[in-house]
Formats: structure tokens, C-alpha cells, sequence
């Protein structure tokens, strides 16, 4: 697990974009701190300060992504093994650098380029359109005024246009690195292996009590009892709503006429083909062949007076039963390939050869029907519809809305559910990622409901299609428990280190046993033990079969030879340790590289650009001017 977080952790990219969403998205909190500490920035970057409150903003984002994500599997030991103190002020450095480059280089963002930018985020539109209220309650749900999330936004797109600029001439790739890529890439490998799994010596270790309170004392944040906290709430669904709002003839028609666009009957072409299969592991020159075949059998179909009957007898397509029709087709149904081919076509017409995705095609345009602009009457229903939904949603927001500022004094669910009317329902005590009844285990609720203190009232949080107000009832703290409420569960720690030292000692002595001159085999059944294949497999798939994700693995695998076949380090993964040797290679099937080359090239410039930024803003840090406060990443 740690592995995985480590390899998303190294794409700057990712992190810098996390970071800033985390500083504009979450809950303000840790100022407290700032006061205790009375110290005012995290570091200075050619002159220009982080803000202490900045970087614990961030910081406790990002904690709070990887608890979302990994639940209780999270631990405090993880902060310091992923170095996410670090990570956070290095982000925040890197931030200001990129933009004070962007400053150097005359770089800006326009007013209009900054509104287009904001009005296009999903979040802020209905019916994909921009919507002023939505965007507002969004500014006061978080806590954060118009000047400064506009200022957010911009350094955002600043950030976007310089490092662009910096990838931009970073991506020069030949043929041969490719190529090369491609053998890597595809090269199959078989490999023998023996496991030494630690739950196997369990029978073997003993524990005693001086030894469980010292793994107790040493890991006590293993122990903690997360927090648990129990929620009341009050729903306001668009659903109770819909049947009272009225819609009028002319706000029907209004929408209409400024919308007209979006009702139209597509383009559209009644087609029949002719299919013959290619498959990816076809070599070149079965390929060859089935297209020869496929042209013969479209000179066939342009002479002949009944295509159906040429699919039928031919086709190897589903539809050929059908004498291959395939029906009314519109663009975005088909291959990219088959509707430039058809929606070029005239009625009665007859492709040429199509190289489409399943293979060679053949295709005939029987009808079309041009785009249509579909009347009132048509859509009314529809627009009466949509125009329902969002008044009840609307309407169902603003008395959402108004509970809040009710409630945000007296924070009386009880009595405002009474005095409305509404259900007022209350939780059991739950731990973040626990499922809750309604709820699930969604994470805008346990987010919400996690940031409250105990009678505090939460604003309105939006699970669509519903809105909710939450009252933390009662909250228990986290804590660390005794040695005698965990006594049980610390022998079992124990007796899982131990376990894993002795398998993991069983694994060296039959590695130098090999390293000696025995044979794995040899070794192996000294020691009861078994010599399993892992099959055969390439890098890519992500797994070696049978021992684990071949990431945190490659290393290893990479130095396997002819030569060298047993790997000089054992092999660790969650299911214990391995001694790994060479069985067998087969090379990449280089025919079936021209297919490849073009994702291949792709991401041999993405990767080419992201090391020319890096070594970039590597410089960048070099040449500036930098000085961190040591109590951020010690304190």
C-alpha cells in the first residue's frame, strides 16, 4: 500500500493541483496551532512568505485524502514514512516558484480567460450551463469570499500556462527509443520461485507480557480508537417538491427559444455492412490476406443488385443474419472510422474498404435523414420536465438554506423539525469509513459530519439529489487505549513480528544456500518447502503472477539474466518473502509493434516532458533564495 502511495506521490503534477484544492476546499482548521507557536509563515521563497496557515491548511487536506482512502489502514506512522510534512512545504515551494517564473516571463490571466475558466466547472452549472447562485452557495458553504477564490483560480491557470510552456519542446523521441520501449515492454518471462510465508512459523514463537507492553509502548498510535461521533439530520428532497411547483406556458416557451439548439433530431443514416474480422494477435501477413479477401468481396457487393444477401453469405459480423443490417445509426454509436465513412455517403451508396476497430467493413447507406429541428409541441414535455426538476431543487436548496441560518443560533433540530414538519432522524455512533444507513459510506457526508464539534450544526451539505443538515449529537475523541484493553491484541503483534523475522531469515540462509552452489530445488525441499512458476507474464501487466504488483518489484526483475537468473536480494511482498530465479524469456512480437508504436510514442513524451520539468523547477529551487521554518516539518 505504502508503495502504491509512493509512486502517485512522485507526478508533481498531481500533487501541486491536490494541494491547491486542498488549500481552497477544506475546512479552515489548525489556526489554534499558528497561535501556540506564534509563528506566522512556513518558509520564504525569494522573498515572498507561505503562511503558516496555508501550509497546515494543506497539510491536513492531504492527511485527510489518504484516511479517506485508506480508512483505518492509515496510521500516524504513515505521515512520517510517506515524509508528508515535507512533501507539502516542498509543493508550496515549487507553487510560488512556478508563479513568480510566470510573473519573470510576462505571463497573465485575463478577466475573460479567468470568468470562461470558472463558468466551466461542472460543479457551478445546471443543464450545463453557468448558474450565479449555485456558484455563491458554494463561496458561503466553504467559507471563503469571491476576491479570494478568483485569486486562487488564477495563480491555477497561471501554474497551467508555465509549466505547458516548459513541457512544450520537452518531448523529442526517435524511432529506436520507442522501439525499445516496445521490447521492454512486451518481453515475456517465466520465473520458478519458493515462498517463505510468515503465518507458517506462528507455531514456532512464543510471547511473554514484558515483551507485548514494549511493542505497546513503541507503537501506541496502532492501538488508537478512531473517533466516533453520532449525527441528527434533517432531509430536503427536490423529490417532495416537484408536484407543487408551477411552470408556465411562456417560461416553457422561453427555454425553448433560447435553447433551440439542443433540440434537434440528430443526423441520422439507416446502414447494412459487410464485416470481416481482425483480431490483435493476427500476424502481418494473415492481416494481408483477410484484407485481400475483403476487397474481393466488396467488388461483389457494388456489383450485386442485393447487398443483404452478400452480408449474409459473407459477413462476419452479428448483424449478418440480418443480411447486416445494423439500423439507424448517429454519430457517436459507431467507429470514428464508420461514421466518416457513412455520414459522407448518399443513399444507395457503397463504401470503399473501412479499416475500422473489429476489423475490414464494408458499408451501405440505405436512408438518411438530415438534421431536424424538432417543434414545441415535440419537447414540451421535456422542457416541463427539466423546468420542474430545477425548481424543486432549487426550492428544496433554499429551504435548506433557511434551516441553516435558522438553526445557526439555536441549533434546535428538533423543535425547527417540528415547527416545519419535517423528519428529523438521528444516527448511531459511527467511525469515518463505517457505512451509515441513507448514507452509505459517501465521503462529502462523513467529511461534513466528521468536521463537527459535539451541538455544532453543519451547513448545508449537497448528496444529489437531496440536501441535508447535520447536528453532531454526541462525539467521542480518539484515544490511545491501556495495555489491559489491547493486551490480547498486542500479543498477537507480537507473534506477527516474530513470525515474520523467522520467515524472513528462512528466506536468506535459502538464498546463500543457492548463492553456495545448491540448486533452488535442492534448497527448497531441504526446508519442506515448494518450487512454484510463476507462468508467463510481461512488466506491464502490473502483477508478477503468484507474488505480487510488480511495481515496488521491477528493480529485481529488471536485473534477472541468462546469466544471472537468481535474483541477489529475496523478494518481500504482503504475503511474505520469495527466492526468485529465471526460468525462461520470450521476445517482444515485434510485427505487432507498427500498432503500438503511437500510444507508445505518447507516453514516451509525457514522460520525456515530465523529466525536463522536473530537472526545470530543480534548477529553479537551486538558483533561488529559500528559508524554511525547521519547526513546520519538525513540529
Amino acid at each position: 500500500m505504502l508503495r502504491i502511495l509512493r509512486e502517485h506521490a512522485t507526478s508533481w503534477m498531481l500533487r501541486g493541483i491536490l494541494i491547491l484544492f486542498a488549500v481552497t476546499f477544506i475546512s479552515w482548521g489548525g489556526y489554534s496551532l499558528i497561535r501556540e507557536r506564534n509563528v506566522t509563515y512556513a518558509a520564504k521563497v525569494n522573498g515572498t512568505l507561505i503562511d503558516m496557515k496555508e501550509y497546515l491548511d494543506a497539510y491536513e487536506g492531504t492527511v485527510k485524502q489518504y484516511r479517506d482512502a485508506l480508512g483505518s489502514s492509515f496510521s500516524e506512522k504513515m505521515i512520517e514514512e510517506l515524509k508528508i510534512k515535507d512533501r507539502i512545504l516542498d509543493d508550496l515551494i515549487a507553487r510560488v516558484l512556478i508563479l513568480q517564473e510566470g510573473e519573470r516571463l510576462g505571463l497573465n490571466v485575463g478577466d475573460q480567460e479567468l470568468r470562461e475558466a470558472i463558468e466551466s466547472i461542472p460543479s457551478f452549472q445546471i443543464n450545463g450551463q453557468f448558474d450565479p447562485r449555485t456558484y455563491e452557495r458554494f463561496l458561503r458553504l466553504n467559507r471563503m469570499n469571491v476576491e479570494g477564490f478568483e485569486r486562487l483560480q488564477r495563480d491555477r491557470l497561471l501554474m497551467t500556462k508555465v509549466v505547458n510552456l516548459i513541457r512544450l519542446n520537452g518531448g523529442k523521441i526517435s524511432d529506436d527509443e520507442v522501439l525499445e520501449m516496445y521490447r521492454f515492454d512486451n518481453e515475456r518471462v517465466n520465473l520458478s520461485f519458493v515462498k517463505v510465508s510468515p503465518p507458517s512459523f506462528r507455531g514456532q514463537v512464543t510471547t511473554n507480557e514484558i515483551e507485548e507492553k514494549d511493542y505497546y509502548q513503541n507503537h501506541q498510535e496502532e492501538f488508537r480508537i478512531p473517533t466516533a461521533i453520532q449525527i441528527q439530520y434533517l432531509t430536503f428532497r427536490p423529490s417532495d417538491d416537484e408536484g407543487r411547483v408551477q411552470v408556465t406556458p411562456d417560461e416553457i416557451r422561453r427555454v425553448y427559444e433560447a435553447q433551440k439548439g439542443r433540440f434537434t433530431a440528430p443526423k441520422r443514416v439507416k446502414a447494412r455492412e459487410i464485416l470481416i474480422k481482425v483480431g490483435p494477435e493476427d500476424p502481418a501477413e494473415k492481416i494481408e490476406e483477410k484484407k485481400k479477401r475483403a476487397e474481393e468481396i466488396l467488388e461483389k457487393a457494388k456489383k450485386a443488385k442485393d447487398f443483404a444477401a452478400v452480408a449474409r453469405q459473407y459477413s462476419e459480423s452479428e448483424s449478418a443474419s440480418k443480411g447486416g443490417d445494423i439500423g439507424w445509426v448517429q454519430r457517436g454509436a459507431r467507429d470514428e472510422s464508420v461514421e466518416t465513412a457513412l455520414f459522407a455517403m448518399k443513399p444507395g451508396e457503397v463504401s470503399g474498404l473501412v479499416n475500422a476497430q473489429a476489423g475490414f467493413t464494408i458499408l451501405k447507406a440505405e436512408e438518411i435523414l438530415e438534421e431536424q429541428q424538432k417543434s414545441l409541441e415535440e419537447v414540451r414535455e421535456q422542457i416541463l420536465q427539466a423546468l420542474r426538476t430545477e425548481k424543486a431543487k432549487a426550492e428544496a436548496s433554499r429551504a435548506a438554506d433557511d434551516a441553516f441560518y435558522s438553526l445557526f443560533r439555536t441549533r434546535n433540530l428538533e423543535a425547527y423539525a417540528k415547527e416545519k414538519g419535517i423528519p428529523i432522524r438521528t444516527t448511531g455512533f459511527f467511525k469515518e469509513g463505517d457505512e451509515v444507513p441513507e448514507f452509505g459510506t459517501n465521503q462529502t457526508f462523513q467529511t461534513a459530519a466528521f468536521s463537527l464539534k459535539a451541538g455544532e450544526i453543519s451547513p448545508v451539505v449537497t448528496l444529489a439529489p437531496n440536501f441535508y443538515l447535520l447536528k453532531c449529537v454526541d462525539k467521542k475523541e480518539s484515544r490511545i487505549p491501556s495495555f489491559e484493553e489491547v493486551k490480547e491484541e498486542a500479543k498477537q503483534r507480537v507473534i506477527e513480528v516474530k513470525s515474520d523475522e523467522k520467515a524472513r531469515q528462512g528466506a536468506e540462509d535459502l538464498l546463500r544456500q543457492v548463492e553456495s552452489g545448491k540448486s533452488v530445488r535442492e534448497a527448497a525441499q531441504e526446508k519442506g518447502l515448494q518450487v512454484e512458476e510463476t507462468g508467463w507474464f510481461t512488466r506491464t501487466g502490473g502483477v508478477v503472477p503468484r507474488i505480487g504488483p510488480s511495481g515496488q518489484l521491477m528493480p529485481f526483475l529488471s536485473s534477472l539474466t541468462e546469466k544471472n537468473p537468481v535474483s541477489k536480494e529475496i523478494w518481500k511482498t504482503k504475503d511474505g518473502y520469495f527466492v526468485v530465479k529465471l526460468l525462461s524469456r520470450e521476445p517482444a512480437d515485434e510485427s505487432k509493434f507498427p500498432s503500438a508504436k503511437k500510444d507508445l510514442e505518447k507516453r514516451l513524451i509525457y514522460q520525456k516532458e515530465e523529466q525536463v520539468f522536473r530537472n526545470w523547477l530543480d534548477q529553479l529551487k537551486a538558483k533561488a533564495k529559500i528559508e524554511i521554518n525547521e519547526s513546520v516539518t519538525k513540529g
